[in-house]
């Protein structure tokens, strides 16, 4: 039998994409060679936001309690969405490892035997791993990763997390709510690299003030284990953090590539495979979506399922436009948390020249939400073109930045100016009301100014546009 699509891996861009199909009559073969749901729900997204919302909330369970209550909530999510998968129509779920043998067909490895399949379009979506890069001396029994933080039995009294990325960060508030000692290790000079320098300085804070011991510029050395202490290197100085008995590697993932891409004909780096606008490869029926994407946009569980759902349209009705590709916003889970959509400030100045891009932070603390609440940090950082208003980017850092972000990802998204966002009438009081405070103030500012902003957006505007068309 051939299908109309066969799709390397179940995670949630492979499953919306087989969804999707299945549910307008194509037949689909979904092939998986761990479990149903992907990095999200086995190791990622779930049950590490589990850990979480049990360690700020779960005050009556032991820590070994709140590691079971984890695991059980994982595998239950995991158990459902295996047996939906399976008893779905039109759907052939295979347990085995896809290894291509052209550009129409696959091998799939399973525990019996290898079945052949062959397929009109083909969906790589077959995820990531986690980067392991080796100190000396640590042995594996001390060494973590998401694939095996959440086996944890017991709480670590002394946990050195490596990589002060959104994971790093998300678990260095976890592990210091829960009791542990944490020391978190990054080898940039400041934590969250990616995100807004004002991001990272609160955060940074945040987590001094919580005990958590910070080493930027610094590398984990090696592990000695007679005495369990780890030693960094930090500019050629050694320093020794005491009693490390778990070592959390978070230091990113690679995509999974191990398909024996090159007889497909594939092109593909190290860091993912190249696509175009509707996610097709170089191979005109083989598609790539969600961590194997080359851009790194395409690893979060919200843009491999939005990735899945262009996909699904494109196959099933390609003569039906899907429109570009939208920029997608991001969120850690830290406390407070951090959303973010579009470019950073200093990647805008790459773009725009920095007198087109004027930027309105505002503080949440002046929300009247805010005073009943007692909150003292956070705030809404909005960049927008001068004069006309349009918001190209912006992070919010508050409790729940994760629900106030689509507001401001629409707008970037759309084209949205500074004025629209004005007119907007928030409930009263909500943090959220920030967003028409900064955008008030870019509005009023900008109009008591008129004249002066006109000439301004002119004289930097016309001349990047001659640039453009000159390096065009």
């Amino acid at each position: 039998m051939k299908y109309h699509s066969a799709i390397i891996g179940a995670g949630s861009a492979g499953l919306t994409v087989a969804i999707g199909l299945a549910g307008l009559g194509k037949q689909v073969v979904v092939i998986e060679k761990n479990h149903v749901g992907g990095d999200c729900t086995n190791v990622g997204c779930i049950p590490s936001k589990l850990l979480i919302h049990l360690a700020n909330d779960a005050k009556d369970l032991t820590t070994s309690e709140i590691f079971a209550r984890v695991r059980a909530k994982r595998d239950e999510l995991r158990d459902e969405e295996d047996h939906w998968l399976k008893s779905q129509e039109n759907i052939k779920f295979i347990k085995g490892e896809a290894k291509f043998i052209a550009n129409d067909s696959l091998n799939v490895i399973t525990e019996t035997e290898t079945i052949t399949i062959k397929a009109e379009n083909i969906i790589i979506a077959s995820g990531s791993s986690p980067i392991i890069i080796p100190i000396k001396g640590l042995p594996i029994e001390r060494t973590l990763t998401n694939e095996n933080l959440f086996d944890l039995e017991n709480l670590p009294k002394h946990i050195a997390i490596v990589g002060a990325g959104v994971i790093g960060c998300e678990m260095a508030f976890a592990f210091n709510k829960l009791g542990s000692e944490v020391s978190l290790i990054d080898l940039a000079p400041r934590i969250l690299a990616p995100l807004e320098p004002e991001v990272a300085e609160l955060i940074l804070n945040r987590l001094e003030s919580l005990g958590v011991k910070v080493y930027t510029a610094a590398k984990g050395k090696f592990y000695d284990q007679s005495s369990n202490n780890l030693v960094l290197d930090s500019n050629g100085n050694d320093i020794t953090l005491e009693k490390v008995d778990k070592v959390l590697l978070a230091i990113g993932r690679r995509p999974n590539l191990d398909l024996d891409l090159e007889k497909a004909g594939i092109e593909y780096d190290r860091r993912g495979i190249p696509t175009n606008k509707v996610h097709e490869t170089n191979m005109e029926n083989i598609y790539a979506i969600g961590d194997v994407d080359y851009e790194p946009s395409s690893a979060f569980t919200h843009s491999a399922n939005a990735q899945g759902r262009r996909l699904a349209q494109k196959l099933a009705f390609p003569y039906l436009p899907i429109g570009r590709e939208p920029t997608y916003p991001s969120a850690v889970f830290t406390s407070p948390e951090v959303a973010q959509v579009g470019l950073t400030l200093a990647k805008l100045k790459q773009k725009y020249h920095e007198k087109l891009i004027k930027t309105e932070r505002f503080e949440l603390a002046k929300t009247d939400r805010a005073f009943t609440q007692d909150l003292k940090e956070g705030f809404i950082l909005i960049h927008a073109l001068r004069l006309t208003g349009r918001i190209v980017s912006a992070t919010i850092v508050a409790p729940n930045a994760s629900e106030m972000i689509p507001i401001l990802s629409y707008a970037v998204n759309n084209k949205v100016s500074m004025y629209k966002l004005s007119d907007l009438v928030f409930p009263y009081p909500s943090l959220s009301e920030g967003m028409k405070k900064a955008a008030d103030s870019f509005k009023f500012a900008t109009l008591a100014n008129l004249k002066n902003e006109l000439g301004v957006y002119l004289r930097y505007r016309l001349a990047q546009a001659k640039n453009e068309e000159l390096s065009g």
